[in-house]
């Protein structure tokens, strides 16, 4: 296994410890979609799975970040 898929994989499953659905809904997608891409060889293609995984990684990022604005917000517009 290529050590950036391995990376890959470990960022995902951290980032999805704070997303809203829950790690279980992150972990079983995130391998669903590996397991898809599993039987990649040529070089090229490899790198473009692995740049599509940094993109959902950095959108699942801003949704987590999303949500932590909207949570802080609302608690501080309730007491105003």
């Amino acid at each position: 296994m290529d050590p950036r898929v391995r990376d890959l994989y470990k960022r995902i499953i951290t980032v999805g410890r704070d997303y809203p659905t829950g790690l279980s809904h992150v972990r079983e997608k995130a391998k669903r979609e590996f397991f898809k891409r599993a039987n990649l060889h040529d070089g090229l293609e490899i790198n473009r799975a692995i740049n599509y995984g940094r993109h959902m990684v950095r959108e699942m990022t801003g949704i987590i970040q999303f949500k932590k604005y909207r949570a802080l917000k609302q608690r501080y517009e309730d007491e105003s």
